[in-house]
């Protein structure tokens, strides 16, 4: 090695260090002591989008200082045709803003119970259970009373006023019970 690099430092190159690393210790720590966060940021002139994610909780929000939430107006107007509804000044729900928002004033539910006889290697046997007159299936499902030998191989409407459901027998004979739940059919029902 050359003697250039066994050279230690000169005073004058310490006393610089020592001034410029006190110098700038000292600033920050004044710099802490003077100036907090909610001082350093004028009040309301942050848009949302400068703001951390996730940092303003229900805790800040002064939920009377919120509006009204745009699809909030839509509640109000089902609202309202809920309440002609029932009043019985509004025939249809068609001023409702959707179709939840009309209530139903009766459901019925039709059950049929069934024997199902063996019927392993044949079409599963139909159960079918039928609303009454005026009122349209929305609804329904089935069970058998043994599931070890039996099965619902499907369930479904048919057409719009039953409910069917295919019942598999595989070793005896089994009681299957086919539920259709049913509302009042709308003058104008397609």
């Amino acid at each position: 090695m050359s003697k250039k690099f066994r050279r230690s430092p000169s005073p004058a190159l310490v006393i610089s260090i020592v001034a410029l690393f006190l110098a700038a210790s000292g600033s920050a720590i004044a710099a802490s002591k003077l100036v907090s966060g909610n001082k350093l940021i004028k009040v309301n002139s942050l848009s949302g989008n400068r703001l951390k994610t996730g940092s303003v909780t229900g805790k800040q929000i002064k939920a009377s200082t919120l509006g009204k939430v745009p699809s909030a107006a839509k509640a109000d107007t089902a609202n309202t045709a809920t309440s002609a509804l029932t009043a019985g000044t509004a025939t249809t729900a068609t001023s409702a803003t959707t179709a939840g928002s009309a209530p139903i004033a009766s459901v019925t539910y039709v059950t049929t119970n069934a024997s199902v006889a063996y019927n392993y290697g044949s079409p599963a046997q139909a159960v079918t259970a039928t609303c009454p007159s005026g009122t349209t299936v929305i609804g329904g499902g089935a069970t058998v009373s043994d599931e070890t030998y039996g099965a619902v191989v499907d369930s479904s409407p048919s057409g719009k006023t039953a409910w069917t459901a295919h019942i598999y027998s595989g070793n005896t004979t089994l009681t299957a019970t086919v539920t259709a739940i049913c509302a009042p059919a709308a003058a104008t029902a397609p």
